[in-house]
């Protein structure tokens, strides 16, 4: 069994190899693997001598100490199955994954065991690369799929075939607003509750705001297209149509308002700062009354924070008719199509999505962050030891008025279109160019991406 990191000297030797990316969209997977490869790497550690009568099988981990739970469990399985497997372990930076997964399928190398990130996930799997599970967990009582929450388990399926399990679940990243209660109180301002709507969140921020010492109300802005749906979905609509082919934001007047909301808390209430302040701008530094982010900064932020100064937290204001809206961002563990042992690939994907895996990390490791299952954010002890937050966020994921998809173009082509969306949004948002003309410039860039045939 071998822990190894894939560095960027990594990434760049097995984009060389093979095809050249620019046809790798277009290649089937070839032939398993005799291993699963390794280039330059770093960093390794056997459980066994690598032995003749054994399958050879990897694992793709998340490089970050958050996620340092992937590797205890892969190392427990590896255990349990000593007789039967040599089992590789590899850290692989989440930024590096998705052209990773493209250069080593079409070189044959794809580990037995890949994370993915919703951002890409479809792509990879529209590409043959991952095995269908449908027919290999039809018979397993212990993958209990009803187990996973709604909004995560659909991020695992593509054109109705199962191609992953979700191993982690949060709200989007603009789901929850942290704010500094010392500050709050100081200004004799109202504590925000998750019964709040955008307007009185507008208000709030807007006499937060102390210009003169650079104390800013909120830093709430959508870098991520995503991000806005979560905003959309409040005010009663979608960024997109059902199809996800065409793209709404200047074309549905609910988009337009959520939109002008956003405008305003720079560019009529100065609530939030310029391209230029919002550099840096740190919550945990204590100069923003509040500040939007998503559940995995819960934990991390309150360690940072400390006793400097009392802050809490609530779910991201409902739209002005009382409607609430999130964007699930999930990541999935998938079995390469490649592998020469799917069953034993499924096994360990289903030890590394088990309600076992998500407590461990939750209360073993100590990271507060459960995995995608029912059966772990809804356990009494975890809920006890956590922020009283996240059983706020179980009830939305529970409740199913509240709509949480991830918006996934049908095309397949997030990146562009995240890419446009990125070109063009800010200079909207910071109000750098008149509303009408930012909101069509941002429509057309967008609309532009989903005309594309799929990718």
């Amino acid at each position: 069994m071998e822990n190894r990191k894939l560095s960027r000297r990594s990434l760049l030797k097995w984009m060389a190899a093979g095809s050249a990316t620019a046809a790798l969209a277009a290649c089937a997977p070839g032939a398993a693997p005799a291993d699963s490869g390794g280039g330059q790497q770093q960093g390794a550690e056997s459980a066994a001598a690598p032995s003749q009568d054994k399958v050879q099988m990897s694992v793709a981990t998340f490089a970050a100490e958050l996620h340092d739970w992937q590797r205890e469990f892969s190392r427990r399985w590896a255990e349990e199955h000593a007789d039967q497997v040599d089992l590789q372990i590899e850290e692989v930076v989440y930024n590096e994954m998705a052209k990773l997964q493209l250069a080593r399928s079409a070189s044959g190398t794809l580990w037995d065991v890949v994370f993915s990130g919703i951002k890409w996930f479809p792509f990879s799997a529209s590409k043959n690369m991952f095995l269908v599970l449908d027919d290999f967990l039809a018979n397993r009582e212990d993958a209990n799929l009803d187990d996973f929450f709604s909004t995560a388990l659909a991020g695992g399926y593509l054109d109705g075939k199962l191609y992953g399990l979700p191993y982690e679940i949060h709200p989007g990243n603009p789901a929850l607003v942290a704010f500094n209660v010392d500050m709050l109180e100081e200004k004799g301002l109202p504590l925000p509750t998750d019964d709040w709507d955008v307007n009185q969140y507008a208000d709030l921020v807007a006499q937060a705001t102390d210009p003169d010492n650079k104390i800013y109300g909120t830093n709430y802005l959508p870098g991520n297209y995503y991000d806005f749906e979560s905003l959309s979905r409040a005010y009663g609509t979608d960024i997109m149509d059902p199809e996800r082919k065409q793209f709404w934001f200047n074309t549905d007047e609910l988009n337009r308002a959520a939109a002008r909301w956003i405008v305003d808390l720079r560019t009529k209430l100065h609530a939030a700062p310029s391209r230029e302040d919002a550099q840096g701008l740190d919550f945990t530094a204590g100069v923003l009354a509040t500040a939007v982010t998503g559940s995995y900064s819960v934990n991390g932020w309150g360690t940072t924070i400390g006793d400097k100064f009392r802050h809490d937290w609530a779910l991201f204001p409902k739209g002005p008719d009382g409607k609430r809206g999130y964007t699930a961002f999930t990541s999935n563990y998938s079995c390469s199509a490649q592998t020469k042992a799917p069953d034993l690939a499924v096994d360990l994907l289903l030890y590394l999505t088990s309600t076992e895996a998500g407590l461990w990390s939750a209360l073993e490791q100590g990271t507060g962050q459960p995995n995608a299952r029912r059966s772990v954010w809804e356990n009494e002890e975890f809920l006890s030891k956590s922020h009283p937050i996240f059983r706020r966020i179980l009830d939305m994921y529970n409740n199913p008025d509240i709509p949480g998809p991830f918006p996934m173009p049908y095309n397949l082509r997030f990146q562009e279109l995240q890419d446009n969306w990125a070109n063009t949004s800010p200079d909207l948002f910071y109000g750098d160019v008149e509303y009408e003309e930012g909101m069509q410039m941002v429509q057309e860039a967008c609309q532009e991406i989903l005309d594309l045939p799929r990718a």
